[in-house]
C-alpha cells in the first residue's frame, strides 16, 4: 500500500510558512528509471540512477511519533540503549534522513529512498525528492527527506535503509564518492519499534450549570470540540490507543467557587459507576468566567505512584469550558498531574515546578511531530503541556516521564497480552466483579477561605508521606483513630486535599477533628459524602 504523508510546520510555527504543505512520499518499485531532457538516455537504454554523487553524506535518521528518536547514524544503527525514548506499535511515524554536503557541491535534484523491509521479508520503498543546495536543516521540509509510515506498518521487527540517488544522466561525469547511505554497508538496520501495549482511559464529565444568579451555561462538547481533546491527548502522549468517553451531562445548579467541588463530586462518581482504577476523569464546566478559584482548571493530587489501583481517586481533574484550543490544552495538562507530572516553569506562575525539567523556559527542546495533524512543533516556540504558556506540545523528557506510568496501568487492560482478552466472538462477557482496592479513604478539600468538601472513596496511602496534620475519629468520647495525614498543595489554584485511611470501625464514628498544631477544627460527620462501599469494578472475562 502507498503511503503519502505531508509534513507542514504546526500552527503558529514560526520556523515555516505553517501552511502544512512539503514533499509528498509515495511507494514506488526498486530503480528508479530517469530519462535524460528527451526522454531517451543517449545510450539508447534506460539510464539507471547511480548513487549520488558530489560528496553528499548521509548523517543521521529519525523516527518520531511525537518527539524524535535517532535510529540511524555515524554509519550504522542506533541502539535500544542509545535511543531518546521508546518506538511504539501501531503508531503513525515518521521517518527523516538529513545530510551534508561539501562546499564545491552543485545544486540539483536528488531522490531519497527508505526501503522498509517487513516480518515476513517482503519488502517497500518509499520515495523522496529534494533540490539539494546545502545542508539538511531539521526545521524545513524541503531540506530533509521523509517518509510516512501508517500506523497498520508499524510493526516490530521491521528493518530499513536509506539510499539517496541522482535524477538526471547530467552529472554522470562527477567522481563517486562514499556511498550515501544508511547502514553504510548497505545492509539493513533495526527501526526498533516495541511489541508495545499501551491504552489511556478518559472519561469527560459535562456539567450543565447554573449558579442561580444569572450564569446558565452547558458547557462544549461538539464533535469537533471533543475530537480535539482527543487528538491532543493521542499525540502528545506515547500511547497506541486512546478509550475516550463522554459521560451523560450532570446538572450542577448551586454556586461554584471552587474545583474542589467538582472533584469530590467525582471522586464519588467514578466510585458510584464502578470505573475501572486505571481510567481518568476530567469535570469540564462554563462558570461564565475565565477562572475558578484561582485557577483554569485543577487536579485532585499528583500521585507519587501513579501506577497503583489504590490511587484511582487521584485520577480526577476539572477545567472551564473556554476557547476549545485552550480547553483541550487544560485537559492534557491536568491529566498530567494526575500522571505523576509536576509543573514547567515558563511564565512563572505555575506552581511548585519540576527542578529537574532540561530545558528553560520550559521549551520542548526539539521539534516534534504530531502524528494526527502531520504538522511539525518548534523546539522554543511550543512550550511543554505542564506549563502556563501556550502553544503546548510535549518533549521526549515529559514523554518519557508517562510512559512507564501508560505501561504500568495498561496492564490493567483486559486485552493486554498475558492477561484477560476479549471474547474471540467479539462478545462482552463479563468476569463476576472484583475488588481491586486494598482499603478505603477518607479525603478531604479543604479552600483557602475554610470551605471544606470530604468524601470516602475507594483506596489507601500506603507509601504517601505523611505531613503535620493529624485526623482524629472519635465514636462517642472514644477514640477510634488518630493518624498522620497525606497532605497536598494543589498545583493549580490554591487549597489542600487531605487523605487518611479509613478505620474498620467508620460506621461507630461520630466526630471528626482536623489537628494542626495546637489548633483542632472539628468536622460534622454528616457533611462527610460515602462512596467507599461501592468498589466493584467489572472486566471482560479471560
Amino acid at each position: 500500500m502507498a503511503s503519502a504523508l505531508a509534513v507542514g510546520c504546526g500552527p503558529e510555527d514560526p520556523a515555516g510558512d505553517g501552511d502544512g504543505t512539503g514533499s509528498t512520499s509515495e511507494a514506488a518499485g526498486t530503480t528508479a528509471v530517469v530519462d535524460s531532457t528527451t526522454g531517451e538516455a543517449t545510450t539508447g537504454g534506460p539510464w539507471e540512477a547511480p548513487l549520488a554523487r558530489g560528496g553528499i553524506s548521509l548523517d543521521w535518521v529519525q523516527a518520531n511519533q511525537g518527539v524524535g528518536v535517532t535510529i540511524g547514524a555515524d554509519g550504522g544503527e542506533v541502539g535500544g540503549g542509545d535511543r531518546a525514548a521508546a518506538l511504539i506499535q501501531d503508531r503513525v511515524t515518521l521517518i527523516r534522513a538529513f545530510w551534508t554536503v561539501p562546499d564545491d557541491w552543485e545544486t540539483r535534484e536528488i531522490e531519497g529512498r527508505l526501503t522498509v523491509v517487513w516480518p515476513d521479508d517482503s519488502e517497500e520503498v518509499f520515495r523522496d525528492t529534494k533540490i539539494v543546495e546545502g545542508d539538511a536543516f531539521e526545521g524545513d521540509p524541503e531540506r530533509y527527506f521523509f517518509w510516512g509510515l501508517m500506523a497498520e506498518q508499524v510493526v516490530p521487527g521491521i528493518r530499513y535503509r536509506v539510499e539517496l540517488f541522482e535524477t538526471s544522466p547530467d552529472y554522470d561525469a562527477l567522481p563517486e564518492s562514499a556511498a550515501p547511505r544508511l547502514p553504510a554497508d548497505g545492509g539493513l538496520a533495526y527501526v526498533g519499534i516495541e511489541d508495545s501495549y499501551l491504552v489511556m482511559k478518559t472519561v469527560v464529565v459535562p456539567f450543565i450549570y447554573d449558579d442561580g444568579a444569572g450564569c446558565s451555561t452547558v458547557p462544549d462538547t461538539s464533535e469537533e470540540t471533543m475530537q480535539l481533546f482527543q487528538d491532543l491527548m493521542y499525540m502528545q502522549n506515547p500511547i497506541d490507543r486512546l478509550d475516550f468517553e463522554v459521560h451523560e451531562p450532570i446538572m450542577w445548579d448551586t454556586p461554584l467557587t471552587s474545583f474542589f467541588q467538582l472533584n469530590s463530586f467525582m471522586a464519588g462518581l467514578r466510585a458510584d459507576e464502578g470505573a475501572l482504577p486505571e481510567t481518568y476523569y476530567f469535570g469540564l464546566v462554563d462558570v461564565c468566567s475565565g477562572g475558578l478559584g484561582g485557577a483554569g482548571g485543577q487536579a485532585i493530587d499528583i500521585p507519587s505512584d501513579p501506577v497503583n489501583p489504590n490511587a484511582a481517586s487521584s485520577r480526577i481533574s476539572s477545567g472551564l469550558s473556554l476557547d476549545p484550543d485552550w480547553s483541550a490544552e487544560t485537559f492534557v495538562h491536568e491529566v498530567g498531574h494526575c500522571q505523576g507530572r509536576r509543573h514547567v516553569a515558563c511564565n512563572g506562575e505555575e506552581g511548585g515546578p519540576d527542578p529537574s525539567y532540561p530545558y528553560d523556559g520550559g521549551d520542548v527542546g526539539e521539534w516534534g511531530f504530531g502524528v494526527i495533524d502531520f504538522g511539525m512543533r518548534h523546539p522554543t516556540f511550543y512550550k511543554d503541556y505542564m506549563t502556563y504558556c501556550h502553544p503546548t506540545w510535549v518533549g521526549t523528557w515529559g514523554w518519557n516521564k508517562v510512559y512507564p506510568v501508560i505501561r504500568g496501568l495498561s496492564e490493567w487492560d483486559d486485552g493486554f497480552p498475558g492477561g484477560a482478552v476479549a471474547p474471540p466472538d467479539g462478545g462482552t462477557t463479563q468476569a463476576p466483579p472484583v475488588d481491586p482496592y486494598t482499603g478505603s479513604l477518607l479525603m478531604g478539600m479543604i479552600t483557602p477561605d475554610g470551605e471544606e468538601y470530604w468524601v470516602t472513596v475507594p483506596g489507601n496511602i500506603d507509601g504517601r508521606p505523611r505531613g503535620s496534620m493529624r485526623i482524629e475519629l472519635r465514636a462517642g468520647g472514644r477514640l477510634v483513630a488518630d493518624e498522620l495525614a497525606y497532605v497536598h498543595e494543589v498545583a493549580d489554584g490554591e487549597g489542600t486535599v487531605v487523605m487518611v485511611s479509613l478505620p474498620e470501625r467508620w460506621s461507630e464514628v461520630t466526630g471528626i477533628t482536623r489537628v494542626t498544631g495546637d489548633v483542632r477544627t472539628p468536622v460534622a460527620r454528616s457533611a462527610v459524602d460515602e462512596h467507599h462501599r461501592n468498589r466493584l469494578v467489572r472486566r471482560r472475562a479471560p
